[in-house]
């Protein structure tokens, strides 16, 4: 297994698993030497920030779309997987 699907498998494993601050930082973490490594779609700040907002605009579908269940209220897991899908939504 190379380093960008040990990567891969990092980000899901810690998908399913982020629950407290703590663990958003280390995700976070996890994404930026993602994306230093080239592992992330390479983008402008603006056009991160772009990807962001429109899935926020569309957080019931995305969730449905993903097959999980929106939380009622935003939690550390909801934040980290729109952090994750922003990447791919801009």
């Amino acid at each position: 297994m190379d380093e960008e699907e040990l990567y891969d498998d990092e980000i899901e494993r810690k998908l399913k698993t982020v629950s407290t601050r703590e663990e958003l930082v280390e995700f976070v973490r996890l994404i930026s030497h993602g994306y230093r490594q080239g592992f992330e779609e390479e983008q402008s700040v603006a056009d991160f920030l772009d990807g962001y907002a429109a899935l926020v605009r569309a957080l019931d579908s995305w969730y449905r779309n993903q097959s999980l269940e929106k939380p009622e209220n935003p939690d550390w897991n909801m934040m980290a997987r729109l952090l994750d899908g922003a990447f791919g939504h801009s």
